[in-house]
Protein backbone atom coordinates (compact mmCIF):
# COMPACT_ATOMS: atom_id res chain seq x y z
CA UNK A 1 0.00 0.00 0.00
CA UNK A 2 1.03 3.62 -0.91
CA UNK A 3 2.51 5.73 1.70
CA UNK A 4 0.09 8.86 2.97
CA UNK A 5 -2.88 7.64 1.12
CA UNK A 6 -5.88 7.28 3.62
CA UNK A 7 -8.72 7.01 1.50
CA UNK A 8 -10.48 9.64 1.36
CA UNK A 9 -7.51 11.80 -0.50
CA UNK A 10 -8.79 10.23 -3.96
CA UNK A 11 -12.45 11.00 -3.39
CA UNK A 12 -11.43 14.17 -2.27
CA UNK A 13 -9.60 14.97 -5.39
CA UNK A 14 -11.63 13.31 -8.01
CA UNK A 15 -15.05 15.66 -6.79
CA UNK A 16 -13.26 18.35 -5.08
CA UNK A 17 -16.48 20.75 -3.23
CA UNK A 18 -19.00 19.72 -5.43
CA UNK A 19 -22.48 19.10 -4.16
CA UNK A 20 -23.83 15.45 -5.19
CA UNK A 21 -27.84 15.56 -5.33
CA UNK A 22 -29.79 12.97 -6.33
CA UNK A 23 -33.67 12.07 -6.24
CA UNK A 24 -34.23 9.40 -3.96
CA UNK A 25 -37.30 7.42 -4.94
CA UNK A 26 -37.23 4.56 -2.26
CA UNK A 27 -39.51 6.65 0.42
CA UNK A 28 -42.08 7.99 -2.97
CA UNK A 29 -42.06 3.94 -3.90
CA UNK A 30 -43.26 3.23 -0.60
CA UNK A 31 -45.35 5.79 0.23
CA UNK A 32 -47.36 4.50 -2.78
CA UNK A 33 -47.32 0.65 -2.15
CA UNK A 34 -48.60 1.63 1.62
CA UNK A 35 -51.37 4.01 0.17
CA UNK A 36 -52.17 0.95 -2.81
CA UNK A 37 -52.50 -1.84 0.29
CA UNK A 38 -54.90 0.42 2.47
CA UNK A 39 -57.28 1.73 -0.28
CA UNK A 40 -57.22 -2.34 -1.64
CA UNK A 41 -58.01 -3.33 2.40
CA UNK A 42 -60.33 -1.48 3.83
CA UNK A 43 -63.75 -1.61 2.87
CA UNK A 44 -65.33 1.16 0.66
CA UNK A 45 -66.81 4.01 3.55
CA UNK A 46 -70.06 4.96 1.18
CA UNK A 47 -72.76 3.04 -0.29
CA UNK A 48 -73.46 3.61 -4.03
CA UNK A 49 -77.23 2.35 -3.64
CA UNK A 50 -79.26 4.18 -0.94
CA UNK A 51 -78.72 4.37 2.87
CA UNK A 52 -81.13 3.22 5.47
CA UNK A 53 -81.96 4.67 9.05
CA UNK A 54 -82.79 1.17 10.47
CA UNK A 55 -84.55 0.94 13.64
CA UNK A 56 -82.72 0.32 17.06
CA UNK A 57 -83.41 -2.45 19.20
CA UNK A 58 -81.41 -3.98 22.33
CA UNK A 59 -82.04 -7.41 21.19
CA UNK A 60 -80.51 -7.52 17.28
CA UNK A 61 -78.95 -10.27 16.08
CA UNK A 62 -76.01 -10.23 13.73
CA UNK A 63 -77.20 -11.53 10.15
CA UNK A 64 -73.94 -12.27 8.03
CA UNK A 65 -75.55 -14.00 5.03
CA UNK A 66 -77.39 -10.33 4.58
CA UNK A 67 -73.96 -8.47 3.56
CA UNK A 68 -73.94 -11.69 0.64
CA UNK A 69 -73.39 -10.16 -2.71
CA UNK A 70 -76.05 -12.48 -3.83
CA UNK A 71 -78.38 -12.14 -0.71
CA UNK A 72 -81.83 -10.61 -1.76
CA UNK A 73 -81.91 -7.67 -0.03
CA UNK A 74 -84.92 -5.18 0.04
CA UNK A 75 -85.08 -1.87 1.10
CA UNK A 76 -87.54 0.78 1.91
CA UNK A 77 -87.06 4.67 2.13
CA UNK A 78 -88.94 6.78 4.04
CA UNK A 79 -90.47 8.78 0.94
CA UNK A 80 -91.42 5.08 -0.59
CA UNK A 81 -88.77 4.59 -2.83
CA UNK A 82 -87.58 0.76 -3.32
CA UNK A 83 -84.79 -0.96 -3.58
CA UNK A 84 -84.13 -3.97 -4.91
CA UNK A 85 -79.56 -4.73 -4.28
CA UNK A 86 -79.24 -1.27 -3.94
CA UNK A 87 -81.30 -0.96 -7.49
CA UNK A 88 -84.18 1.22 -7.46
CA UNK A 89 -86.94 -0.83 -8.54
CA UNK A 90 -90.87 -0.25 -8.43
CA UNK A 91 -93.30 -2.27 -6.28
CA UNK A 92 -94.38 -4.44 -9.58
CA UNK A 93 -91.63 -5.60 -10.76
CA UNK A 94 -90.16 -6.39 -7.56
CA UNK A 95 -92.06 -10.18 -7.53
CA UNK A 96 -90.20 -10.74 -11.07
CA UNK A 97 -86.66 -9.21 -9.85
CA UNK A 98 -86.84 -11.75 -6.75
CA UNK A 99 -87.69 -14.84 -8.66
CA UNK A 100 -84.60 -14.20 -11.07
CA UNK A 101 -82.55 -13.49 -7.98
CA UNK A 102 -83.94 -17.73 -6.72
CA UNK A 103 -82.76 -18.89 -10.66
CA UNK A 104 -79.49 -17.54 -9.87
CA UNK A 105 -79.11 -19.36 -7.19
CA UNK A 106 -79.81 -16.79 -3.72
CA UNK A 107 -81.08 -18.32 -0.48
CA UNK A 108 -84.77 -18.42 -0.35
CA UNK A 109 -84.72 -15.53 2.47
CA UNK A 110 -85.54 -11.92 1.36
CA UNK A 111 -83.76 -8.93 4.23
CA UNK A 112 -85.35 -6.52 4.40
CA UNK A 113 -84.13 -3.36 5.55
CA UNK A 114 -86.65 -0.78 6.15
CA UNK A 115 -86.28 2.74 7.50
CA UNK A 116 -86.89 3.62 10.70
CA UNK A 117 -89.16 6.14 9.72
CA UNK A 118 -90.78 4.28 6.47
CA UNK A 119 -94.74 4.63 6.36
CA UNK A 120 -96.03 0.94 7.73
CA UNK A 121 -98.42 0.73 4.52
CA UNK A 122 -95.07 1.32 2.16
CA UNK A 123 -93.44 -2.00 3.86
CA UNK A 124 -97.02 -4.32 3.83
CA UNK A 125 -97.51 -3.37 0.09
CA UNK A 126 -93.47 -4.90 -0.51
CA UNK A 127 -93.72 -7.75 1.93
CA UNK A 128 -97.43 -8.24 -0.29
CA UNK A 129 -95.05 -8.22 -3.18
CA UNK A 130 -92.10 -10.36 -1.59
CA UNK A 131 -95.04 -12.90 -0.67
CA UNK A 132 -96.83 -13.19 -4.54
CA UNK A 133 -93.02 -14.13 -5.37
CA UNK A 134 -93.15 -16.94 -3.14
CA UNK A 135 -91.46 -16.07 -0.40
CA UNK A 136 -91.81 -16.64 3.10
CA UNK A 137 -88.58 -16.04 5.20
CA UNK A 138 -88.59 -12.60 5.41
CA UNK A 139 -85.56 -11.19 7.76
CA UNK A 140 -86.64 -7.28 9.27
CA UNK A 141 -82.97 -5.84 9.61
CA UNK A 142 -82.54 -3.58 12.79
CA UNK A 143 -79.60 -2.34 14.48
CA UNK A 144 -78.26 -3.13 17.76
CA UNK A 145 -78.26 -0.43 20.50
CA UNK A 146 -74.85 -0.46 22.44
CA UNK A 147 -75.18 0.06 26.81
Amino acid sequence: MRRNYHGWMKTGVKWPNRIHSRVDAYPLVGLAVTLLVIFMVCPPIGTHGSTVDLPRTWHASPMPRAMRENALSVGVMRDARIYFRNVPISAEDLPDQIREGLRNGAEKKVYLRADARARYGDVKQVLIEIRQAGIENVCFLAEKLQP
